[in-house]
């Protein structure tokens, strides 16, 4: 079986569509191949676990027959995409060959955001320095964590269920006039204090109430460091550690950190790299 796997990789498939397949003798990936978009890919029951990248992003991932595997494209993908073996598992199986796919490319729109506190787009003190430095601390060590679990495969549900979208995942954003980083995330619009669901089972990786840019936030790992990273809460209903299932109670939306009214911003982060929330609640398992 494997052996005929190293045949059928190396197939270049276009993207005519923002829902995508690939169906071979073995290898299955659906998704959305677009930039901003990600291939979620299985092989059939009983195969070997090995280690497979893609050039669009060098964070490694596994995958068997029991583990499928989440491959991100980012916002600024190269648009052809080789996906290849990186590490054997065993030394006994032949080499495989790479897998090769072209993405859609995407555009974005413009985002500017006024009034907020100059501080808060660019921490001027030393205080809020290092304020800054001691939370980018606490989340680069959240980034680290894999839950040994793929409960992203089975797909994801809206954070919140009445809402006005009021930021798009990818756009660029100028805050009080000053260009800053793209908008990695989608944002859900509401009254302080409606609550917050969880979009799929995870572990909570980090909970903190009082980050210098995200306010309250909760990052949770959904299986292999796919995770949900959300900023602005109001109230955290969880504690790093926990458990939670689909649909489970997490929090609340707030204005807190850098916000210039009450929303949930949701991000979703794959190993270094941040995918379209959109593409991920349109995708259909």
């Amino acid at each position: 079986m494997i052996r005929v796997l190293a045949l059928v990789f190396g197939l270049i498939l276009p993207a005519s569509a923002n829902a995508n397949s690939i169906q071979t003798l073995d290898l299955s990936c659906a998704g959305s191949f677009v930039q901003g978009g990600f291939a979620i890919c299985h092989l059939p029951p009983g195969s070997t676990e090995y280690e497979i990248v893609s050039s669009g992003n060098k964070a490694t991932t596994r995958i068997s027959g029991s583990h499928p595997a989440l491959i991100p494209f980012s916002r600024n993908s190269v648009l052809q995409i080789t996906i290849s073996q990186k590490t054997m598992a065993s030394d006994n199986l032949p080499t495989l060959n790479p897998l090769s796919l072209v993405l859609q490319k995407s555009t974005w729109d413009i985002e500017r955001v006024d009034g907020l506190p100059p501080g808060k787009v660019t921490p001027r003190t030393l205080e809020q320095q290092k304020k800054v430095e001691a939370d980018w601390i606490k989340k680069q060590a959240a980034w680290q964590h894999r839950a040994n679990a793929s409960w992203y495969a089975s797909g994801f549900s809206k954070p919140v269920q009445t809402y006005r979208t009021s930021g798009k995942y990818g756009s660029q954003r100028i805050l009080n006039g000053e260009p800053k980083n793209p908008h990695l995330g989608l944002d859900f619009a509401a009254p302080t204090g409606t609550e917050i669901l969880a979009p799929a089972d995870a572990i909570v990786v980090l909970a903190d109430p009082d980050m210098y840019f995200e306010g309250g936030l909760l990052i949770l790992d959904h299986g292999d460091g796919v995770m949900s990273v959300m900023l602005h809460l109001s109230r955290l209903d969880v504690k790093a550690g926990e458990t939670v299932k689909k649909g489970d109670l997490i929090g609340a939306i707030g204005m807190t950190g850098r916000a210039t009214g009450p929303h949930l911003h949701w991000g979703i982060k794959v190993r270094g790299t941040y995918i379209n929330p959109k593409l991920i609640l349109d995708f259909q398992p």
